[in-house]
């Protein structure tokens, strides 16, 4: 065995047999470890154990039942089980916080929200992780249709109506979200700068705490997912007069935020799924193609739309850039709106 010298081409002949024996050894150690971490990395079997799905939000949420649809399909077709495990707290970031610890190996998937991963990193001084550099977006799943909904008591069925009442009333409308920086206080500022809407943003720890006290007038207004408000509006409890970000299927006679406003893009809050950064490219393409072919079946679209979602699923490139994008964009706002949870 001759090896080369540190700093030159020549081959060093006056080794030993046993140095050249121990360095043949400490470099078939070495190869043998590269080729091992190739083959894992690009793992033909995988999942071939049981796969850890966090979720950020709690069980019941509209980010924790796309989940457990998706969970249940991938299940069916690896074979293995995907476990949903649900870490809400701090907004939706303590999920990222404890997805973020995981090995980067595809066993450990995170669902989460645009407010967990592209909001709170603005609004809170330290989330934990840094989404740019701590995940690799794996696919967006879907996003929840949102309603603008009123209190029955204001006697008010459109934009323009309600509009005209604030400003006759500058300091009587309130509107509710489940908190600040959320997605529906970011659309709700944006609308009364756009609109010219005046109304007082009220802070609650939940969103059915909003919808409680919109129904009993306390609150005035309330922008939610229409799994939150469409089941009341149904009840005639209270009185829905946008949508967003498109025509809702089951209130067809209610216009979108976009055609009362031109122009107007609302913040439209993605729901997806992450993985730790440095997880193999393979299997980070093998999850992105599974879950885009279960979100794909008609039975799954429909389940989705009777809980209030749209399938947003693409390329991993395309949730990527989205993610960079929305990460950019909500920043700017955020610093706009000079907003700070804490």
């Amino acid at each position: 065995m001759w090896l080369r010298t540190e700093h030159s081409n020549e081959l060093a002949p006056w080794q030993s047999p046993w140095q050249r024996g121990s360095a043949c050894k400490a470099l078939l150690g070495t190869v043998l470890a590269v080729t091992a971490a190739f083959a894992s990395a690009n793992e033909p079997n995988y999942p071939a154990r049981p796969v850890r799905m966090i979720v950020s939000y709690a069980a019941g949420n509209v980010t924790d039942t796309l989940a457990r649809i998706v969970s249940d399909g991938l299940s069916a077709k690896w074979g293995q089980p995907v476990t949903v495990e649900n870490k809400p707290g701090s907004g939706g970031s303590l999920g990222a916080q404890t997805a973020v610890k995981a090995p980067a190996d595809g066993y450990t998937l995170l669902v989460s929200a645009m407010a967990a991963m592209a909001i709170n990193p603005h609004v809170y001084s330290n989330v934990g992780y840094d989404v740019r550099k701590d995940f690799v977006p794996i696919v967006s799943m879907a996003y929840p249709d949102m309603i603008m909904a009123v209190t029955p008591s204001l006697k008010i069925d459109s934009m323009a109506k309600l509009v005209e009442f604030s400003k006759a009333n500058p300091s009587v409308l309130n509107y509710g979200t489940a908190g600040n920086g959320t997605v529906p206080h970011l659309n709700m500022e944006q609308l009364k700068v756009r609109s010219g809407l005046v109304a007082q943003h009220v802070p609650y720890k939940a969103a059915a705490a909003v919808l409680t006290d919109l129904i009993g007038g306390r609150v005035q207004i309330q922008q939610e997912a229409s799994s939150v408000l469409l089941p009341q509006v149904k009840a005639g409890k209270v009185v829905p007069i946008a949508v967003a970000p498109q025509r809702n299927r089951q209130l067809p006679d209610v216009p979108t935020l976009s055609e009362l406003y031109p122009g107007f893009e609302p913040v439209t809050p993605w729901l997806g799924v992450f993985a730790p950064a440095g997880t193999p490219p393979a299997i980070v393409e093998k999850i992105n193609q599974d879950v885009r072919e279960i979100l794909a079946r008609p039975a799954v679209q429909k389940q989705l739309a009777d809980n209030g979602m749209t399938v947003s699923a693409g390329p991993q490139k395309e949730f990527e850039a989205t993610v960079r994008k929305d990460y950019d964009r909500l920043s700017a706002l955020v610093r706009k709106m000079n907003l700070k949870v804490d």
